[in-house]
């Protein structure tokens, strides 16, 4: 594979989430001809003496379980013809996938979840994945593993009354281009909404993807459930959404962020479909509308 390949970044911890994390890398891997990278982080010894029934320590256990990400790296390159190679570090999970994602200039990274924390401490601090996604540069698709994709056929975009919200347009024409996949472009009313303006801003985005050689269609719904992002996984599961792409906000964020949560978590920790989270950058994306 070329030198300057992309490069697909997937922290694996041996979970079943990870594993499926990596299938679906395996996806994107082929249609962008990209070259993988597994990232283990040992952040809890315990878990993986546990994990490999083992009473190493230290060197010993850091040992055994880059045998075990070398193993699991050979295995899913023979069978799938990709290139993976393999990194091992100590620390914090987030903030060892970011600074990784940095290191080796990673242009995707996909991760899999275990959903939305259940006790007070993990819904305090948040989870990896959605740690990540605020941190890092790349695109990062998250994977519950509920439902599997083998291709990108539809993308569904949801579309707020957000100047963000339309900077993802760049991402979802190079992964629609990617796939040959359709755009679904959907937003929720809220009663805080003005019509008039949200459908105008849908014709607009619309307009935009379908004249750059993507299909694409527009649909303003009405909230038949609580929440906008209640009702735009019901969108999604209905109208065969393979991968869903949102924004997340660069801005540092306090306390009562994490503990009250956001419409991103939301969407992390609940979608069945892989959620590609895009964190944009005002100077990449200001020329946007000129640059397709």
């Amino acid at each position: 594979m070329a030198e300057n390949s992309p490069t697909i970044l997937v922290p694996a911890g041996f979970s079943e989430q990870s594993i499926l994390a990596l299938d679906q890398a395996l996806v994107f891997a082929k249609a962008m001809k990209a070259k993988i990278t597994l990232l283990t982080v040992i952040e809890d010894s315990k878990q993986f003496r546990k994990l490999f029934n083992t009473e190493s320590k230290g060197d010993a256990l850091k040992e055994l379980v880059n045998e075990k990400l070398k193993a699991m790296a050979s295995e899913y390159s023979t069978k799938s013809k990709i290139e993976i190679s393999t990194m091992l570090t100590k620390g914090v999970v987030y903030e060892e996938v970011a600074r990784v994602t940095e290191l080796i200039d990673a242009d995707l990274v996909i991760m899999g979840t275990n959903g939305k924390p259940q006790n007070f401490r993990k819904r305090f601090i948040g989870s990896n994945a959605y740690r990540v996604a605020t941190l890092v540069k790349p695109p990062v698709i998250t994977i519950k593993g509920v439902r599997n994709i083998q291709k990108i056929e539809t993308i569904i975009f949801p579309l707020v009354l957000d100047r963000r919200s339309k900077e993802k347009v760049g991402p979802a024409l190079k992964y629609a281009r990617l796939f040959n996949s359709r755009i679904k472009v959907v937003s929720v009313l809220n009663e805080s909404d003005e019509e008039k303006i949200l459908r105008a801003h849908l014709n607009q985005v619309k307009t935009f993807i379908s004249d750059h050689g993507v299909e694409c269609t527009a649909e303003l719904i009405k909230p038949t459930e609580k929440g906008v992002v209640r009702n735009t996984l019901s969108y999604a599961y209905e109208n065969d959404g393979d991968l869903i792409i949102i924004t997340e906000d660069d801005k540092e964020r306090d306390i009562t962020d994490y503990f009250l949560g956001t419409d991103v978590q939301a969407m992390v920790y609940h979608a069945e479909i892989p959620v590609m989270c895009i964190t944009p950058s005002e100077v990449k994306w200001e020329a946007m509308w000129e640059s397709f």
